[in-house]
């Protein structure tokens, strides 16, 4: 079972220890039960301070024992989540984008948070249901000492009733998974709600529409779930049905049948009840088995699936990543990429054969639709090639050596994201952060605590400022910016063009810009345009049109 595995596969404590400390915890409870019946029989006599003490004995034993379990159990799974959650996640960081493009980040969050979710709130109801088999069976073996015909008809009636309960569980197994996908479902039309917010709150069209897809969807999953927990809930009923009717064959058939005393039937009977409770648990604990063995199966299908893509990329290797500081040239000889075919139809890019040198001022043009991004992704190794070669200063880069080019780019994407923390950069000094805020007129805007600014909740345009600081903090040799003036006024736009850009170059930069602001063409070395995922033409310099933003 992938839960078992998975338990096994993960656990620190040795497995020895958790059997002792739960044949201890359903031992003393045993015990209990037995104490109590002896007792119960012995009530014409004085009380026994001896019996007393060892209740009391077996009773400590048993919260001992049991606080103990439920304490090992749920730091052992905690842990097993925690670090197959940070194994995901490292396998995902070490991932090819394509591939992860294709799993969807809604299949993936919904398996590092409800799947973890549905086993870390599995794992108590399952350690007491392993405990109540301990019970039940100890319960069973006072039984058999105490008449056997009793012991044959209860051991019978319960193999009969785990047979169906188990056969009709089946049923409920294969149901568990079709339900995540309809749940998986419900977060994708999640994310489009909330990722283009903007978008739907500006079309009421798009918005009724949207809500009424959601309202399908989580139809859907509404009704495969329900039908889901009413087959558990009937699977339940069932197993306390089955539950009285052993106490009925207890009670009624056993003295019938054999020459049962009056006294051992009762004594009988009140070890059936005293495990009533012990049975509900492992019945109960029956679909949440099922449902946790499930998202344990998801989530190592997740991992399996993650690793073949990271183990497929060259940020698999585990050889050092050398930084790259300084490069010549850039070179894609006939490089060609297309994506997998969406409906019969694919959509491909190339052949490029383009070179971009140091210091350069490259600005990539088009249409919708053309190409750019993709170029870009090729060009700063998120993307590999279908064919051609890829050459830095003349030099094959082979995939084994991607996450060093890759440290060649900074890169503020149109949907970037921007972190409140500088992860993996040295902080500048508090003047050098400073005449940064000056340059880029963010002054009381924001401010810089050790590597943690005090706030990112700005407006689209201070954001990409704030972006585009970290990359001059990054300080990497080659800047690339997907329609980074986009967002900016008209006086900020026409000074990042006049002003930035050029010292940027002065500064020995190489920076790439994807950008539809022809009247500002002319700051660019060259001019890339593009139609159809093909280059159509490479203009040098540009003679400056005089079509300035006025304010």
């Amino acid at each position: 079972m992938p839960l078992i595995d998975l338990i096994r596969r993960e656990m620190t404590t040795k497995p020895m220890t958790m059997l002792v400390i739960a044949a201890l915890a359903g031992v003393s409870n045993a015990l209990v039960m037995a104490i109590i019946n002896t007792s119960s029989s012995l009530a014409d006599e004085k009380v026994d301070l001896r019996t007393v003490a060892l209740f009391g004995i077996v009773v400590a034993i048993y919260i001992l024992s049991q606080r103990r379990m439920m304490q090992i159990t749920a730091i052992e799974v905690e842990e097993i989540i925690h670090r197959l959650r940070r194994g995901l996640i490292e396998t995902v960081a070490r991932s090819d984008l394509l591939p992860l493009e294709q799993i969807g980040r809604s299949n993936i969050l919904a398996g590092l948070i409800r799947d973890t979710q549905t086993i870390s709130q599995a794992a108590n109801i399952l350690v007491i249901a392993a405990q109540s088999v301990i019970l039940i069976a100890l319960a069973m073996i006072y039984i058999l000492i105490t008449d056997r015909t009793a012991f044959w008809l209860s051991t019978g009636f319960i193999a009969i009733a785990v047979f169906l309960v188990v056969r009709r569980l089946i049923d409920l197994r294969n149901k568990y998974p079709m339900a995540m996908g309809k749940e998986n479902l419900v977060f994708q039309s999640m994310r489009d709600v909330l990722d283009g917010f903007k978008e739907v709150k500006l079309s009421a069209a798009r918005r009724d529409a949207l809500l009424e897809d959601m309202v399908v969807v989580s139809e859907l999953a509404r009704d495969a779930k329900a039908d889901l927990q009413v087959k558990s809930g009937n699977e339940f009923v069932f197993g306390q049905t089955m539950i009285f009717l052993l106490l009925g064959v207890v009670v009624f058939l056993v003295p019938s049948i054999g020459d049962t005393k009056p006294e051992a039937v009762v004594q009988t009977a009140t070890a059936i009840l005293f495990i009533v409770g012990p049975l509900g648990m492992v019945i109960q604990a029956v679909p949440v088995l099922a449902m946790a063995n499930a998202a344990a199966d998801n989530l190592s299908r997740m991992d399996q699936t993650l690793r073949e893509i990271a183990a497929a990329s060259a940020t698999a290797t585990t050889t050092a990543v050398t930084p790259l500081t300084q490069f010549d040239e850039i070179r894609f000889d006939g490089i060609t990429f297309a994506y997998a075919p969406v409906g019969g139809v694919a959509f491909g890019v190339g052949p490029f054969d383009l070179t971009v040198r140091q210091g350069e001022t490259i600005f990539i043009t088009g249409g919708n639709g053309s190409g750019k991004s993709t170029l870009v992704r090729l060009l700063v190794g998120l993307y590999y090639p279908d064919r051609g070669m890829l050459r830095l200063n003349g030099q094959v880069v082979d995939r084994h050596f991607y996450d060093s080019y890759r440290s060649l780019f900074s890169v503020i994407y149109a949907d970037y994201h921007l972190f409140r923390r500088l992860y993996g950069i040295t902080p500048p000094s508090a003047e050098e952060f400073q005449a940064l805020v000056t340059l880029m007129e963010m002054g009381g805007k924001v401010a810089l605590d050790k590597d943690v600014f005090d706030t990112i909740d700005l407006s689209s345009g201070q954001r990409k400022r704030l972006a585009l600081m970290v990359s001059m903090i990054e300080d990497r040799p080659i800047l690339v910016l997907d329609e980074w003036a986009a967002d900016q006024d008209p006086q900020f736009r026409r000074k990042f063009y006049r002003e930035l850009l050029p010292l940027l170059k002065a500064r020995g930069k190489t920076v790439i810009a994807i950008t539809h602001d022809d009247r500002y063409f002319d700051v660019a070395d060259r001019r890339i345009a593009m139609e159809e995922g093909r280059v159509v033409a490479i203009v040098e310099r540009e003679a400056a049109t005089g079509g300035e933003d006025v304010e």
